[in-house]
């Protein structure tokens, strides 16, 4: 690849990479992604339909096979193995089938779901909620429309980067793969998040070890952009930390962390939750998108309310416990030092809100107990995705009188919803978001109420 310009050298190596890999290349299907022909097959075919979307976001036939970027009602002609199917013709599109905005769409691991028509798209993730608690013998709940949210506003993202022969590679991986998508563009990223991409290619060529993978997570404070970079095969020294440095200033970036530690800060990024103004650590867990965060912040707040004294449990940096505390008293629990930390110092110098509490707290080795839990009038529990079988075993018992329950995994919802179900709770309310466009996962809020 001599004698290419970095920009050229990148999409060749990416080329070389599929070619190499005997991995089928898709950049041109988003211009005519309709009835076509994909890729020449060398193995037998079959021609299926596709009767419905499974809840990994792949077309699924009435024999079980699934084959991705498929939609109800598209009859395919596909290679076939084992139950996954690859697509070499679409020989008639299904009803919902639109046109992918992307261009790396199929290539990107990011986005699965493009290429379903919006109304149908919504459907299918609020009935992912259906059948999750259908699963668990949980029928006839108030499940709310999905609650939309628009492209381009995820203020939080983590692109993969490395330098191949002095070009830097900077996107997500591709799906099902560790090879990089170098982005040129993407429809799901607040702007000012890919503004960041083609200026990275450029910083981090001076930095980074040749054949070095780095992660780059992004976000997107009320003040500005910090940065959190995490480089395999290299130790920092003073010359490298004064060189990340001035890559911080040259980008704008508020604060730069590298391999766990801060290299630069102008600023101490700052998040605004109900007025309390905090900083979370470097590569804190937040909610991905502002507006699916006032909107779980809305209806959290709904759940509780007139609520004197709640429990926010796996409460974070405080997304919900400073908005809780507008109108109760708060005591916040998570396990992670640094956010409980940040939440702690914010509640400190807030003015005008209850007063609040924060703890660390293991809660899937030491959860609350009843006789802990009997001291609260409502709790909010927001667990990662592995959902909180420990802590809901605990609440069942509890008189804990309302629970507002948020999730990004309707599957552990449902198993810890059936749960708190069997210990005399009453599902009021689910209320799905679509803080993760285009992709299978759902966020959700959901309320339960002891008669």
């Amino acid at each position: 690849m001599a004698g290419l310009d970095p920009a050229t050298q990148g999409h060749a190596l990416r080329l070389r990479h599929w070619v190499a890999g005997s991995r089928f290349a898709w950049p041109a299907m988003t211009d005519r992604f309709d009835t076509m022909t994909i890729y020449d097959s060398i193995t037998p075919t079959r021609t299926l339909d596709i009767l419905r979307i499974g809840h990994k976001g792949d077309g699924e036939t009435a024999d079980g096979i699934y084959v991705p970027f498929t939609v109800p009602g598209d009859k395919v002609t596909v290679e076939v193995e084992g139950e996954r199917g690859r697509i070499v013709q679409i020989v008639e599109p299904g009803p919902t089938r639109v046109k992918p905005l992307c261009q790396h769409f199929v290539i990107c691991g990011g986005c699965a779901l493009q290429h379903v028509e919006t109304t149908a798209y919504h459907d299918w993730k609020r009935d992912q909620v259906v059948q999750a608690l259908s699963q668990r013998g949980i029928t006839g709940i108030d499940v709310a429309p999905l609650v939309a949210v628009a492209p381009r506003t995820r203020r939080r993202a983590v692109f993969t980067a490395r330098l191949v022969n002095g070009a830097v590679m900077v996107g997500f991986q591709e799906r099902g793969s560790h090879f990089i998508v170098d982005m040129a563009e993407c429809h799901v990223v607040h702007p000012d998040l890919f503004a960041l991409v083609p200026r990275l290619r450029e910083a981090l060529a001076d930095v980074l070890p040749e054949q070095a993978r780095a992660e780059v997570d992004v976000m997107r404070a009320g003040n500005g952009l910090d940065v959190v970079l995490g480089v395999g095969r290299m130790t920092l020294d003073g010359a490298l930390r004064t060189r990340f440095a001035d890559m911080a200033g040259k980008l704008g970036i508020i604060r730069l962390t590298v391999n766990g530690e801060l290299v630069a800060q102008s600023e101490a990024p700052v998040l605004d939750w109900a007025g309390a103004k905090v900083t979370p650590p470097p590569g804190a867990f937040l909610q991905a998108v502002p507006d699916a965060e006032a909107a779980l912040q809305t209806l959290v707040t709904a759940a509780v309310g007139n609520a004197k004294r709640v429990a926010d449990l796996f409460a974070g940096c405080g997304a919900f416990t400073f908005p809780l505390a507008r109108h109760a008293a708060v005591a916040a629990y998570d396990s992670e030092t640094a956010s409980i930390e940040a939440l702690a110092v914010a509640a400190r110098n807030a003015k005008g809100l209850k007063p609040i509490t924060a703890e660390r707290r293991d809660l899937f080795r030491r959860p609350l107990l009843k006789h802990e839990l009997d001291t609260f009038d409502a709790v909010v529990i927001d667990p990662p995705r592995a959902g909180a079988k420990a802590q809901c075993e605990q609440l069942a018992t509890s008189k804990v009188k309302t629970i507002a329950a948020v999730s990004c995994n309707s599957t552990t919802f449902a198993r810890d919803a059936r749960t708190l179900i069997d210990g005399g709770y009453t599902l009021k309310s689910v209320t799905p978001i679509d803080q993760f466009l285009w992709s299978p996962h759902i966020e959700l809020v959901a309320v339960f109420e002891r008669s």
